[in-house]
């Protein structure tokens, strides 16, 4: 099973598969689909092999964001762990002392390799943002932080998705801070575009070092059989 094989689509967007131990940013405002998407590279590439993952959501609690993946057709893998970090948050941010929570996420991530070992293999970050909120860091040691949480997951062989919401000011996305594509692999944008008072989801694959895709806007549309990608012609 190939994580490009897991959207109905996406493999007319790339000519090989993700490679293995890549982190991957999917970006993008809100409502275009990013859990989604990254719930089925997940849920979809685990249900078709003998490996396992973990999904990280650090805002939603577990039973509410399967309920809006169930929304969506997408079903839940045997193999997928959800991590709910949601009670966490809460603690967190009432908390006084200097706890850093990006190293309490990596070391969980550690454990459960440790548990796993080889089988292991894909992870889901959920959100990048949430994880932000709780730290008032200055940008130089943020990113060395966000450094020492990629660099052992690269080193593992673990397949990382991260999901990272931006916001769309003047037709423009704008992000908090650029460092995020400087240190990922890949960078996979959703967005939605208005023509005519209509409104589409689209994706577009902006990196993915080491594979071969197009850069084309797709059309993203959710249907009962869950996420589809298909071409649009008028680009």
């Amino acid at each position: 099973m190939r994580f490009i094989d897991t959207v109905q689509g996406l493999n007319n967007i790339f000519n090989n598969d993700i490679p293995r131990g890549s982190i991957i940013l999917v970006t993008g405002p809100p409502g275009t689909l990013k859990s989604g998407l990254t719930f089925s590279f997940l849920s979809n590439y685990l249900e078709n092999s003998e490996e396992y993952g973990v999904y990280i959501t650090l805002e939603e609690s577990k039973a509410s964001h399967l309920r809006n993946m169930d929304s969506m057709g997408l079903k839940l893998s045997d193999r997928l762990f959800i991590s709910d970090y949601s009670d966490y948050r809460l603690k967190f941010e009432e908390a006084s002392g200097n706890e850093d929570l990006m190293e309490v996420i990596g070391n969980n991530i550690m454990k459960y390799k440790e548990k796993k070992r080889d089988k292991f293999t894909c992870l889901g970050i959920d959100s990048l943002g949430a994880l932000y909120s709780l730290m008032d860091t200055e940008p130089t040691k943020l990113r060395k932080q966000l450094f020492h949480l990629f660099e052992p997951l690269r080193r593992e062989n673990i397949t990382t998705f991260v999901v990272f919401e931006t916001y769309d000011i003047i037709g423009q996305t704008q992000q908090s801070s650029g460092m995020e594509g400087y240190l990922s692999d890949g960078i996979i944008d959703m967005m939605i575009k208005t023509k005519d008072n209509s409104s589409q989801r689209y994706i577009q694959v902006k990196k993915m070092r080491a594979t071969s895709h197009s850069m084309d806007p797709h059309i993203l549309t959710v249907s009962g059989n869950g996420i589809e990608i298909y071409k649009d012609t008028t680009f």
